[in-house]
């Protein structure tokens, strides 16, 4: 289960490092994919910032004399490049997003989820996931993940809201842009066994079913809410405390199973 999981992630990182490079020239030669006027854009820094954690990640598995110090050095480029546009787009968004520009900025939430991912690398750079109570791999992964279901209830639910969308119309969390983040989270996890997520998942067909309610709890809740109830208006609503609450029940719970394992450990000793 294992290598094949690792194959996975490694088919992953190819896909995406081949069609961020397609991102990126179709955007040089002038015909982004799928580019709509009046809907969220993959913007070009996302490409260039997908482009550059994945390719990172073949360097260092493949190029035998990558120096360690470049892998961390990029992914600080790329953090940091990320972290200064939310500071743009919040400080300063009708300066620096402007409808009559060819160029389209990335979103809020796709950045707030690529310097997370950038953090995830860089800690595992740094160290191997370590097996304690405080699960940060995994809960870096997990935050990550949140701009996109956020997107996901923007799309199904025509919010704009939920899609980053502000002045520009272009500048959201676009359907392209959900699907590369989606291989990268799954990359993420696939090619690392020593996340504790995994450690739960082995221990029987109980904690599966248990992670698939919680999984459930977090995505689909949401969803029967809406469906249920309607969009209520173009901005944040209830639908955005249920989906906080399963994010919060997903990691607590982890957390405290992690506790469990460790004190169980400890014990044996």
């Amino acid at each position: 289960m294992e290598k094949y999981s690792e194959k996975l992630a490694k088919v992953l990182d190819f896909f995406i490092f081949g069609a961020s490079i397609v991102a990126i020239l179709a955007w040089v030669v002038g015909k982004p994919l799928f580019y709509d006027q009046h809907g969220p854009v993959m913007s070009i820094f996302t490409a260039i910032s997908l482009f550059m954690i994945v390719g990172i990640r073949l360097a260092t598995r493949y190029l035998y004399l990558w120096p360690f110090t470049m892998s961390i050095a990029f992914l600080l480029i790329v953090g940091g490049g990320n972290f200064s546009s939310i500071l743009m787009l919040l400080s300063a968004p009708t300066v620096h997003i402007k409808t009559s520009s060819s160029l389209v900025m990335t979103s809020i939430f796709t950045s707030l989820g690529i310097v997370l991912f950038c953090i995830y690398e860089i800690l595992v750079y740094l160290r191997k996931t370590p097996k304690n109570v405080f699960i940060l791999d995994d809960i870096l992964i997990h935050l990550a993940l949140v701009p996109g279901e956020l997107s996901m209830i923007g799309h199904l639910f025509n919010n704009p809201t939920y899609l980053s969308m502000g002045i520009d119309p272009r500048v959201g969390i676009s359907i392209l842009e959900m699907c590369f983040m989606a291989a990268l989270a799954a990359s993420t996890v696939f090619g690392n066994k020593n996340l504790f997520l995994w450690q739960f998942l082995k221990g029987g067909v109980g904690n599966q079913v248990i992670f698939c309610a919680l999984f459930a709890n977090q995505y689909i809740a949401p969803l029967l809410y809406l469906s249920i109830m309607g969009k209520s208006s173009d901005s944040f609503g209830t639908e955005l405390f249920i989906m906080f609450a399963g994010v919060l029940a997903t990691l607590g719970f982890l957390v405290i199973q992690a506790y469990g394992q460790n004190k169980d450990f400890e014990g044996r000793l």
